[in-house]
């Protein structure tokens, strides 16, 4: 018989298996954790990462401010950046910490050159001024205490509400209680074209129109008309413009005409910290009136002619080149407006006359100290410039 043979492994092996496992693990070891190592590389990649990130962020942040301000970057700009991702930051950034300083981020986990983040020139902060500083409720030159560099109902404002992205032609009669007159690309702080005036007539920008008695608000008004409305005529006709133009009606529409509001958030430049946007109505005209002219109308046919505007420097913030409506119904057919030939209010229907907005600014609202001047009239006006 022969004998059996047991297989297995031998010392010999096992010895030299352990010592090859030994080997690769030390390698595998080495590959995690030495200075080139797989773990070393992946926190190398994760550091640089974590401090590109607050590096883009503080740029893009830069970029905001800058676009909001005309590409200007004043050096408070820059410290409320580097104050938001930055400790120990300086009370007064200068040039030369632009080119030499270099600060540990909020976790102190990274440090970084502050020319890194932003290496342009600065500009001198403006002391921004609320509106409280700068009116003091004197509009008229003649009267004493009056103030030039002051601010003033029918001063000029930097607001601005964008450009058309569509063209619209002059609204007919085919087409009535629709919107037009103006190009794809032109400024809504233009004049429409078009009209009972033709093309080309009518003022541009923004005014101050009133300004509340706490002098926490103000309110703009369009010196043009951005746009054309036709208002047709016909039984309760007037009373479906008031609601297109304004959202409320004074009396019953006509159910089968048009009658859906207009939504005037086109108007509304946030950045510009407006709040709000809507048409101008006989009641607004009203209350500026008496308000600033000391002065009533009542209606149509019983009104105080506007004075002269070479009498008055304030009369050019209601007359502007324009028949405007004042969004309001004068009677079932016919709908308020400014006619500037009779120089008076009057009742009009079947015609494509202009539209005015009234935007009302947030009263966080601050203004440069100083204004530019803009000349119109024979006058000379305050343009005050948004901070």
């Amino acid at each position: 018989m022969k004998p059996n043979k047991e297989k297995g492994i031998t010392l010999i092996a096992l010895v030299i298996t352990i010592i090859v496992l030994l080997i690769l693990a030390g390698v595998a070891i080495a590959t995690l954790t030495g200075d080139n190592g797989i773990l070393s590389k992946a926190v190398s990649a994760k550091d640089k990462t974590g401090r590109a990130e607050v590096i883009e962020n503080a740029k893009l942040d830069i970029i905001a401010i800058q676009s909001d301000k005309n590409g200007k970057l004043t050096t408070g700009d820059l410290k409320g950046v580097l104050d938001k991702y930055f400790k120990d930051v300086p009370e007064e950034i200068t040039a030369e910490d632009i080119a030499t300083l270099e600060l540990k981020t909020k976790d102190e986990k990274h440090t970084i050159k502050v020319s890194e983040i932003y290496n342009g020139k600065l500009v001198e902060a403006s002391k921004s001024k609320t509106i409280a500083d700068l009116y003091d409720g004197i509009n008229n030159p003649n009267e004493a205490g009056y103030k030039e560099t002051g601010m003033h109902i029918g001063d000029y404002v930097d607001y601005t509400a964008g450009t058309w992205s569509e063209t619209k032609a002059e609204p007919t009669s085919s087409e009535p209680f629709t919107f037009g007159g103006y190009t794809a690309g032109q400024s809504r702080d233009t004049s429409a074209s078009g009209g009972s005036m033709g093309s080309g007539y009518g003022y541009s920008g923004w005014r101050i129109w009133d300004i509340s008695e706490d002098k926490q608000t103000m309110t703009l008004i369009s010196a043009g008309c951005p746009e054309l409305y036709y208002h047709p005529y016909g039984t309760n006709y007037a009373y479906n413009t008031e609601k297109i133009l304004t959202g409320e009606t004074t009396g019953t529409i006509d159910e089968s005409q048009p009658n859906t509001p207009r939504i005037w958030t086109n108007y509304i430049n946030t950045a510009k910290y407006a709040n709000s946007a809507r048409a101008m109505k006989k009641s607004d005209l009203d209350m500026w009136y008496g308000k600033y002219i000391n002065r009533s109308i009542t209606d149509s046919w019983d009104i105080d002619n506007f004075p002269q505007n070479t009498e008055n420097k304030l009369i050019s913030t209601v007359e502007n080149g324009y028949y405007y409506w004042l969004s309001s119904a004068g009677n079932g057919d016919g709908v308020y407006r400014v006619s500037p030939d009779n120089r008076y209010v009057d009742i009009s229907s079947d015609g494509a006359d202009g539209v005015r907005l009234l935007v009302s600014l947030k009263f966080e609202v601050k203004f440069g100290e100083t204004p530019e001047k803009v000349e119109h009239d024979g006058f000379s006006y305050n343009k005050w410039i948004i901070e």
